[in-house]
């Protein structure tokens, strides 16, 4: 694909969002939005596609014919890593924050360079399969590469895979003084509790974030959501209304306040939080129904039967499109 074509793709983006700003409640309007959405994405996938294909066959030709193509790597792997971070973790670590000198990847081996430069690539597109895969082989061919335990770590957590998480997460807990990684490897434990329902000690893990890195807005959220899980309601609250000072435009904040407030009995701010979930994310289901909730809890039943037609249709839309893919 052309510069050209990418530089398309991203105006046309920025209109949908100029257009969404204008439509307003109009939701026909709102539909060819985000259908012309769904269009652009699949375009995008497509490159994904051409890339993976690339550099597959970049690694036959290598192979092949027994030669190494040199990769520009960033000077300080951590930086990289930074960079795939999910945004509520990124925007809160400043690019100059130091890493002790265990986790820099100190490697000739081309091939090692090679996979951990993919294994990145393959964690920023959220494709843990191949990000475990790259990352593994890292770590066969050079044990004491530090950063790669903690890559493969946190790829072994988002893929939900809790015993090969705890175990480089903890190797790399154990080797590194740095408290960066170490506020990382707890928020990667963190959630490792959270997909076992294990709350209780996933609110310890993400306390220990906190500790030691009191502006990890991305471990701020994730108390947000263990509290409201552990029905303490309040304090849910009160961590979401701090991430939302950080993340003014996240839905899922404003999703997690409204159900947060309507559990402490505020319909009011309930309602409000709610309708900014819906104005941020009007193809989401779930903030539709709970939308209809909230209207039917207020008296309210034609606006309360008509986010509940909406939740319904935005669900068969929804179904539709994951039938086609």
């Amino acid at each position: 694909m052309k510069e050209s074509e990418f530089t398309q793709i991203f105006a046309a983006l920025e209109g949908v969002e100029d257009e969404l700003e204008k439509v307003g409640s109009d939701q026909e309007k709102r539909q060819d939005c985000y259908e012309h959405l769904l269009e652009l994405r699949k375009r995008m996938d497509r490159c994904v596609e051409l890339w993976l294909r690339f550099e597959e066959k970049i690694n036959e030709i290598q192979e092949k014919y027994d030669f190494f193509l040199p990769d520009e790597l960033p000077d300080s792997f951590l930086q990289a890593f930074v960079k795939v971070l999910p945004d509520k973790e990124q925007k809160n670590m400043p690019p100059d924050r130091g890493v002790g000198e265990s986790l820099l990847l100190q490697s000739d081996h081309e091939a090692s360079i090679r996979s951990f430069r993919r294994g990145l690539g393959f964690l920023e597109l959220a494709m843990m399969d191949e990000a475990i895969r790259e990352f593994e082989t890292v770590i066969n061919q050079e044990p004491d590469i530090l950063l790669a335990h903690l890559c493969l770590g946190v790829a072994y957590a988002e893929r939900g895979m809790a015993d090969e998480a705890m175990r480089e997460l903890r190797l790399v807990q154990a080797l590194t003084g740095d408290p960066q990684t170490n506020a990382i490897v707890h928020n990667a434990l963190g959630n490792v509790y959270a997909h076992r329902e294990q709350y209780d000690l996933a609110l310890e893990e993400f306390s220990k974030v906190i500790e030691l890195d009191s502006e990890f807005a991305v471990a701020k959220f994730n108390l947000g959501a263990i509290n409201y899980n552990l029905k303490d309601y309040e304090s849910s609250v009160l961590a979401f209304e701090e991430v939302k000072i950080n993340f003014p435009r996240d839905w899922e904040v404003y999703f997690y306040l409204g159900k947060g407030y309507k559990k402490l009995g505020d319909e009011q701010q309930a309602l409000a939080n709610l309708l900014k979930a819906s104005y941020l994310a009007p193809q989401e289901p779930h903030v539709a129904f709970e939308l209809g909730v909230s209207y039917d809890t207020l008296g309210e039943t034609r606006k309360a039967l008509e986010y509940y037609y909406r939740a319904k249709r935005l669900h068969q839309l929804a179904e539709q499109e994951k039938d086609r893919s």
